[in-house]
């Protein structure tokens, strides 16, 4: 089952976007030229420019909805989910079939009489086929030139924190601690173990929960390991090999795993970063 709240690597740069959109507008085409959706024939005059024409119906949503898909993902603290994902691709696709049915019956057919009907007949008999084929494309692209944002230790997060409520399954399991003190997560079947600062030492508390959901009410938690979510705030080194590796926090003498996609997200920050790391 598809964890709609799991962290996956998003395409925020503008260079790459422009790539996914020219990648996608010239296999559109190349699939109309092939597989001829119009008619019997497919023998229209200037029928190759009319049908590159298709690219820009695809290349255009993709560039307009950038921004909004951007600023979605600053308000998330530079995270991007499985959710987003879905809806963000639901919602291209609907820009991207009113572009096509515009670009086709407008501009291709010169015709001025428009319906809901004919929108539906169009989207039913000409996008929705389609769909599949293109779909799996697209999401490969994304996670290929996507990338899964880390931030890094800030003193000035740590003095400025606020208090925040975490909630388990059962509502009667509540931890109300500072946003800076949260330190580490670990899942364990179907609780989770916070740990969390306190002037005594490091604490923590059970609750009854799944880690994804425990994420989304922590703003300073980060996926790490599948297992584990940890405020990298307290990121204090990185150990281990390209076969097996693991972080250390400054609060906590627990080795936690890093999966190496999480690795290579820390890595890239970390490389055009002046903090520095003991090994």
């Amino acid at each position: 089952m598809i964890s709609f709240n799991k962290t996956i690597a998003y395409t925020k740069n503008w260079k790459y976007t422009f790539i996914i959109a020219l990648i996608l507008g010239a296999f559109v085409p190349l699939l109309l030229i092939t597989l001829e959706p119009f008619d019997n024939s497919n023998s229209f005059s200037f029928k190759y420019a009319i049908l590159l024409g298709y690219a820009i119906c695809i290349a255009i949503p993709l560039v307009i909805l950038h921004p909004f898909e951007n600023y979605i993902y600053e308000k998330q603290t530079n995270r991007w989910f499985v959710i987003n994902e879905f809806f963000y691709i639901l919602l291209s696709l609907l820009v991207i079939f009113l572009f096509s049915f515009f670009y086709h019956f407008i501009i291709i057919r010169n015709q001025t009489s428009i319906s809901i009907e004919l929108i539906w007949s169009f989207v039913k008999f000409f996008c929705l086929p389609f769909t599949p084929i293109v779909v799996p494309l697209w999401l490969y692209l994304r996670s290929k030139y996507g990338i899964i944002e880390v931030p890094l230790y800030d003193e000035k997060k740590l003095e400025k924190s606020k208090s925040i409520t975490i909630t388990g399954t059962n509502k009667s399991e509540v931890l109300t601690i500072s946003e800076s003190d949260f330190i580490y997560a670990k899942a364990q079947q179907n609780y989770v173990d916070v740990y969390f600062d306190t002037e005594s030492g490091t604490q923590q508390k059970t609750l009854r929960s799944t880690l994804s959901n425990i994420m989304k009410q922590l703003p300073n938690a980060w996926q790490v390991h599948r297992s584990y979510l940890v405020n990298l705030d307290y990121l204090k080194s990185i150990e281990g090999n390209a076969r097996k590796r693991s972080i250390r926090l400054s609060q906590t003498e627990e080795d936690i795993p890093i999966s190496q996609m999480y690795y290579k997200a820390l890595s890239a920050r970390l490389s055009n970063s002046s903090q520095k790391l003991q090994d």
